[in-house]
């Protein structure tokens, strides 16, 4: 890569990024000791409406033109990730959109305080307008490309950052286990 800022990560985080290839999450998958285990770990993957809508269209386009059956619905697609992802080995397939409409309500809070704050012009709080986000790597992308945008970056979590505290903090304890390990986000 001769420009490391040619798209939204660095030749660096491109190599995070192979990291979790889909080779590396069916190794980890693969190599999970068993449940009876202490040390098995509950693989959840977390996907987001944005992918399931991608894959309705690639299904529909594809059953559309092989065969007259009504094409799938979103719902029909999550059903088939969660039967495959069950099948590679995943113990749980959480749609992130309720963490979106919490990553929303607080966006929306955030928001109010920053105005509050502009109208009695408190300087504690980040200046408007106020950058927001569901995709956690544009925080990345400008970060390293315009530093200037960042006082303006919503503090809110992302949609795949709240349903891993979800996970961790509250479905890990209720199965037993301190920590879920959360290997691989769509």
């Amino acid at each position: 890569m001769n420009d490391i800022y040619s798209g939204c990560i660095t030749s660096a985080e491109s190599v995070l990024i192979t990291l979790q290839s889909h080779e590396e999450v069916l190794n980890t998958l693969r190599s999970n000791p068993p449940l009876s285990s202490p040390d098995h770990k509950i693989p959840v993957l977390s996907i987001s409406p944005q992918t399931i809508a991608s894959l309705a269209a690639t299904v529909r386009v594809t059953s559309t033109s092989t065969s007259i059956a009504k094409p799938p619905t979103l719902e029909d697609i999550l059903v088939r990730v969660k039967a495959f992802a069950l099948e590679l080995g995943f113990s749980y397939v959480f749609d992130t959109t309720f963490s979106r409409h919490l990553a929303l309500r607080e966006h929306l809070k955030e928001f109010q305080e920053r105005s509050d704050a502009a109208r009695q012009k408190t300087e504690s709080i980040a200046t408007l307008p106020m950058l927001a986000s569901a995709c956690p790597g544009w925080v990345c992308y400008a970060e390293k490309t315009h530093a200037e945008m960042l006082p303006f970056i919503s503090t809110t979590k992302s949609p795949q950052q709240i349903m891993g505290t979800l996970v961790k903090e509250w479905i890990g304890p209720k199965l037993g286990k301190k920590l879920v390990h959360s290997i691989y986000r769509v």
